[in-house]
């Protein structure tokens, strides 16, 4: 015997034919949604790109041995307390620029299009 108080509603035959139609147009409708936005928006395409550089570098960096040993001997000699490399403060945290880089003077993306 069921806990519910009513029994569920007998399936219908087309009923699950019916919602996976739905399910694909409304894919197929974000995914346009999307495409069109990337092809009208040179903003989006600015952000797609800045996405993709960063995906790369990740992947990059995540696959480059070398590195990853070179930034392992670094910590391990970094954790043996050579006295040469420590900063003035003792807290081990580095002292902010004295002027902007190159890249934070650049502006935000909220700019209009030039």
């Amino acid at each position: 015997m069921s806990l519910a108080p009513f029994s569920p509603a007998p399936a219908r035959i087309g009923g699950e034919t019916r919602r996976m139609r739905l399910v694909l147009v409304a894919a197929l409708v974000g995914i346009a949604a999307a495409a069109l936005a990337y092809a009208v928006s040179p903003e989006v395409r600015h952000a797609v790109g800045h996405a993709a550089h960063a995906v790369k570098h990740s992947v990059s960096n995540f696959f480059d041995n070398d590195e990853r040993h070179r930034r392992d001997d670094r910590a391990k000699r970094e954790r043996k307390g050579s006295g040469a490399h420590k900063s003035r403060s003792g807290s081990g945290a580095r002292a902010a620029p004295a002027r902007p880089t190159a890249h934070s003077a650049r502006g935000s993306m909220s700019r209009a299009p030039t």
